[in-house]
């Protein structure tokens, strides 16, 4: 026996690495991500532990990630943190898939780090689980000492020897995404195993999941080593902008002067004329929105304004119109930033020469 084995141990190279496209069934692939015109989502779309259980004690995977751009970073988790307030039991028994880890952020170019980590996390508790042996055992031999020194003994000596009592790192990964690396959409796979192990050309994507075999159809999931599936997305746009830091401002501002007491449409138009360009430096500033995006929100703003203030000039009695999406609400002065609907197309809008970004008087809502 070479005893300096035990003192010795080589390097590994763990897998990580991107699906091609073609090794992909479903959703398409490939798709660059453009500066100040897309966000970009990380996704985990499927996350495995080969080994859940580790003599009393069951684990449950755990994802953490951490992005960083030029203008800030992101971090995330994925876990059944919900559930781990009823119970720890059965956490390994929960499925994990279409996790939002980061994002929606916006891409502004220049370099994008992606830091995660696959952790195996104690979901029962073992000390219970050996009491209970113990006691049995004990009382099967007759043996005269106390259950809770043979439980502590055990207890004490098996977490140590073994680190049950520890989350473990079951896989680390640390990427950057550059001109060299595009940051692109796609699927990235990262498995406990060394690289020289795994044939990429063997493994799929197929409805979300990983699976192992010469083609898509024929292939059976993959259970040979502990794993994850990251997904980068790509948008456009983010629905969920009135809830952006500075709009619950924006929609007091503009529903102040639209509710501004006798007060004509003439005035109200020109006092919004006045604002306008304040309101498109807030959405194009906003850390959280692409210039595209701020644009192509600035846009349908303005379409709505002046729809509001034809309504007032008009006078219709037969309006019915829900102008802050309670069905309900038809008055035009009410305001409600979540309500707007899409007036344009994006790539119609979103690059920043048309309407929106100009004022009032040249735009068609004299």
């Amino acid at each position: 026996m070479d005893v300096l084995r035990v003192f010795r141990e080589r390097g590994k190279h763990l897998a990580w690495q991107r699906l091609d496209d073609d090794n992909i069934v479903g959703p398409t692939s490939g798709t660059e991500i453009d500066a100040n015109k897309s966000y970009f989502i990380i996704r985990l779309s499927e996350v495995y532990l080969a080994r859940s259980r580790t003599l009393w004690r069951k684990f449950y995977p755990v994802v953490h990630a951490w992005g960083a751009t030029e203008t800030g970073q992101e971090h995330g988790l994925a876990a059944p943190l919900q559930l781990q307030q009823l119970s720890n039991a059965g956490l390994d028994r929960v499925v994990t898939v279409n996790a939002r880890l980061i994002g929606p952020t916006p891409y502004r170019g220049g370099d994008v780090s992606l830091v995660a980590g696959l952790y195996a996390v104690p979901g029962d508790d073992a000390a219970q689980a050996l009491v209970a042996t113990v006691s049995a055992l004990t009382a099967l031999a007759g043996s005269a000492i106390p259950v809770g020194n043979i439980a502590k003994v055990v207890t004490d000596g098996v977490d140590k020897l073994l680190g049950l009592d520890k989350t473990t790192l079951r896989l680390g990964v640390c990427d950057t995404f550059y001109p060299g690396n595009l940051l692109r959409t796609g699927f990235h796979v990262g498995l406990g195993a060394e690289l020289a192990q795994i044939d990429f050309s063997r493994l799929w994507l197929r409805d979300g999941h990983l699976v192992k075999g010469p083609d898509p159809f024929g292939a059976t999931p993959y259970q040979d080593h502990d794993y994850v599936v990251v997904e980068v997305e790509r948008r456009e746009v983010r629905d969920d902008w009135p809830g952006l830091p500075g709009m619950t401002e924006l929609q007091e501002q503009l529903e102040g002067i639209m509710k501004l007491p006798q007060s004509t449409v003439a005035l109200k138009r020109e006092k919004l004329a006045a604002v306008w360009p304040e309101v498109v430096q807030t959405l194009t500033s906003s850390p959280h929105l692409t210039t595209a995006n701020a644009y192509f929100i600035a846009a349908n703003i303005a379409a709505d304004l002046k729809e509001r203030l034809q309504a007032i000039e008009s006078h219709n009695p037969f309006e019915t119109r829900s102008w802050s999406g309670d069905a309900q609400d038809t008055d035009p002065t009410n305001i409600d930033l979540a309500a707007i609907p899409d007036y344009y197309e994006f790539s119609d809008v979103s690059a920043g020469d048309t309407t929106a970004a100009t004022p009032w008087e040249q735009s068609g809502m004299e």
